[in-house]
């Protein structure tokens, strides 16, 4: 008798929470996989060239619903710039790399960051001199991208 009960209220638990999305736009699915959506809107590029402090010229700023960007400019002598993107405090879910390992970008690809307060930094090594813009793309709040551009004169 006791596992009849247990197989019920299971299947009352299930039915309860595909019951609710049925009332809402939220499926019953998306309940049980909740992930907490990230605010991004202060967020600095923190590295190398920041000596990793949250300065005001290397903050994002918002140019749509799910795109920040930042131009600045960058020096080619060869040395790679080591960095994350992430918030003034350094918070555990706003701190953004690789998942695993220090890794280098190029120019125009596009990369999944990981915002965890265990990222690794992500390394880019100019060509030449110039102006370069980083997108940083939050349309997947919780798996962002970055890609770094040449800047538009």
């Amino acid at each position: 008798m006791k596992r009849h009960g247990a197989r019920v209220a299971k299947i009352a638990l299930f039915v309860s929470v595909v019951g609710l999305g049925a009332c809402t736009s939220t499926t019953g699915l998306d309940l049980i996989n909740f992930e907490e959506t990230r605010d991004y809107q202060d967020m600095y590029l923190r590295g190398t060239i920041s000596w990793w402090e949250a300065s005001e010229q290397f903050k994002f700023v918002k140019v749509d619903p799910s795109t920040y960007e930042l131009t600045i400019e960058l020096i080619a002598d060869g040395q790679p710039y080591d960095f994350k993107i992430a918030d003034a405090d350094w918070s555990p879910r706003l701190s953004c790399g690789f998942e695993y390992e220090s890794q280098a970008i190029d120019l125009y690809e596009k990369v999944e960051l990981a915002c965890e307060d265990t990222s690794q930094n992500v390394k880019f090594v100019p060509a030449e001199t110039g102006l370069f813009t980083f997108i940083f793309d939050i349309s997947d709040n919780s798996e962002p991208e970055l890609v770094i551009k040449r800047a538009q004169n």
